[in-house]
């Protein structure tokens, strides 16, 4: 059985991004790898290659952390 994102999910997710700065691209990637891992037929490299694209669409201030 195929489950959508939830929408108050996705709105709550679109807001947050917003609210933090970061680029739309960022709400757009993270709704797509929910959306894959909600439909659960992505394979291991799939959700590796959705980790990384999340995670270059991420926009940080600053150095980076020493932590």
């Amino acid at each position: 059985m195929i489950m959508a994102l939830d929408s108050a999910l996705a709105a709550a997710l679109r807001e947050a991004v917003e609210e933090s700065g970061q680029p739309r691209a960022l709400s757009l990637r993270l709704e797509a790898w929910l959306q894959a891992m909600t439909e659960g037929d992505d394979a291991q490299e799939d959700q590796a290659q959705r980790y990384e694209d999340v995670r270059e669409a991420v926009q940080l201030e600053g150095p980076p952390s020493a932590n």
